[in-house]
């Protein structure tokens, strides 16, 4: 069992790199290729579903930001306050503008979340149809039916999990502010992690839209699934985040000022640059899912002939 191990291993070696250049390219020409395959079932997925939650998400992000910026003003002038009897009622207002700004969230999260549960598990479905057959309305209108239940949950856990993580470093790097050489590589190392632990739950998404799991079950099985190609998934999440990012704060720079919010979520939208940042978001949607299916789809064959093909070698590479 060792000489095998050990023979795999060197096997393995050499042709590291060139693995993970193979999934990176199968993963950008695989969705590519479902995409135009399945170009009558993912346009009205795009049109019907990841565009009006592109459109809710970036709508919050202008009807927000006077609030926000408002509550930032309040907690900086009562810090700078003389007197006690100022920065307690400062504080107050701000506790006020923060429950406006709870209220306007979760306004804007039962449609968003609906339109993103809808819009994840079509794509996901459409995307792990295997190739002789082809997905159609109708079985896609099952699979929403049959997994909608398991999806919500585990994103629920999901965001729970993230929620609870993304305080750590926070707390770690204000309790080292005072020493600005610890601090700052908590902060990055934490960003990092977080990084994994979104490419994490979005692989537990997706196990819990194609198998009978969900939950914490499912958030496990996606780690699992991960064994031995946790740094390119990494690298792709990164490159996903990247990407969201990167239209986030150029739409805050277009939208930038009060007039655009004075005259109307709506005016904003159709202004050419933004209307684009807005078709781009959504297209960003449905291309995340379907990379990330076929991230799970290769993992999962990659263990299954794993175990077919040489179980006894590859019982401890397929468990790490």
């Amino acid at each position: 069992m060792s000489e095998i191990r050990d023979h795999n291993q060197q096997q393995n070696k050499p042709t590291k790199s060139s693995s993970s250049f193979s999934i990176f390219l199968a993963l950008f020409s695989g969705s590519l290729r479902i995409f135009f395959q399945n170009k009558h079932i993912f346009l009205p997925i795009l049109l019907f579903l990841a565009l009006p939650l592109s459109f809710l998400l970036l709508s919050l992000s202008i009807s927000s930001r006077p609030l926000k910026r408002h509550i930032f003003h309040l907690e900086s002038v009562a810090l700078l306050t003389s007197t006690s009897f100022e920065s307690r009622h400062l504080l107050k207002q701000s506790r006020e503008e923060s429950i406006s700004l709870l209220r306007l969230k979760l306004l804007y999260s039962f449609p968003s979340f609906f339109f993103s549960l809808l819009s994840f598990i079509s794509a996901v479905h459409v995307a792990s149809v295997p190739p002789p057959h082809r997905p159609s309305f109708f079985s896609t209108a099952a699979a929403i039916r049959l997994a909608w239940k398991r999806v919500a949950v585990t994103s629920l856990c999901s965001y729970s999990l993230f929620l609870l993580y993304i305080q750590l470093p926070q707390l770690f790097a204000a309790a080292m502010q005072n020493y600005p050489r610890v601090s700052l590589p908590i902060l990055v190392v934490g960003s990092g992690l977080e990084v994994y632990l979104m490419g994490v739950l979005g692989l537990g998404l997706v196990v819990s839209a194609v198998e009978e799991k969900f939950g914490w079950e499912a958030i496990r099985i996606g780690s699992v699934l991960m064994a031995g190609r946790r740094f390119c998934w990494w690298f792709v999440t990164c490159m996903l985040v990247g990407v969201s990012g990167w239209i986030g704060n150029r739409f805050e720079k277009l939208t930038d000022g009060e007039e655009y919010v004075m005259s109307g979520v709506w005016t904003v939208f159709m202004r050419w640059e933004t209307a684009g940042l807005w078709w781009f978001y959504g297209a960003l949607v449905i291309w995340s899912c379907i990379i990330t299916t076929i991230f799970y789809s290769d993992c999962k064959n990659g263990i299954s002939t794993c175990v077919n093909q040489r179980p006894r070698a590859c019982d401890t590479d397929c468990a790490q």
